[in-house]
């Protein structure tokens, strides 16, 4: 299959394949299997995005994984046991849904707050935040490429949202004597004007019991996948042996 069939077919399910169709168009993830019924992309950053639409389809996928990773992401309830059956050490699940905004319009931002670039020597203070355990050099790089953004008011960092590695925005964290003030959703409605000056289309993932983030995203305007059938799961161990 070429790229314009595989887009064609991930686009069928477009809301809960969005992040498998911009891997693709960004170049952050290479095809490692593509047939009518199911495609297997790895990312640059090491993990698996796999869609099926039968239990066959998904393991003929799975035969092709022939490296190293630390993750998949399954794009269906059908992929996600065919994954699991096939590496059942992958045992931690995160079950989420997926929404993109479909205008090439940016959205006003609430002047709630002013929002610049993140600075780069405030990375020790975002790791601190966001992720203790995490590698100060992953986001410094991230800041360094323009992809996390910061609220301030005045002077003070009120809170801050960025690109994920598999470039899906989050990261979003507001610190606790600036919340309710509308500022995660003029974050939020910032990053997604700067996918758009980027010529991406804005996209993020909610766990399905996160029910506050959800309306968010429709009061912005996105398009949500289906709860009934279309479930996006990340799929890990944390063994690392």
């Amino acid at each position: 299959m070429n790229e314009r069939e595989i887009l064609a077919y991930l686009e069928r399910d477009k809301a809960i394949r969005i992040d498998m169709i911009e891997a693709i168009r960004r170049k952050t993830a290479t095809v490692t299997y593509a047939a009518p019924d199911a495609v297997l992309l790895k990312t640059v950053s090491g993990f698996y995005l796999l869609a099926g639409d039968t239990p066959e389809a998904c393991e003929r996928a799975l035969d092709a994984v022939n490296d190293g990773f630390y993750a998949f992401v399954a794009h269906n309830e059908v992929s996600r046991e065919a994954v699991q059956k096939r590496y059942p050490k992958l045992d931690h699940l995160s079950p989420c849904r997926q929404a993109y905004y479909p205008k090439r319009e940016p959205i006003p931002v609430p002047p709630v707050c002013e929002i610049r670039p993140f600075p780069v020597d405030r990375v020790p203070f975002l790791v601190s935040v966001y992720d203790p355990e995490g590698d100060p050099a992953d986001y410094e790089n991230a800041v360094r490429a323009g992809d996390v953004l910061a609220a301030y008011r005045g002077e003070k960092i009120a809170g801050f949202i960025g690109f994920h590695g598999d470039g899906s925005g989050g990261m979003l964290e507001v610190l606790p004597e600036f919340r309710r003030l509308g500022i995660g959703t003029a974050l939020e409605i910032a990053l997604h004007n700067l996918a758009l000056s980027r010529g991406w289309t804005p996209y993020g993932q909610i766990r399905v019991e996160n029910e506050a983030s959800l309306k968010l995203q429709e009061r912005l305007g996105m398009v949500v996948s289906d709860p009934d059938g279309s479930i996006l799961y990340w799929i890990w161990s944390e063994d690392k042996d």
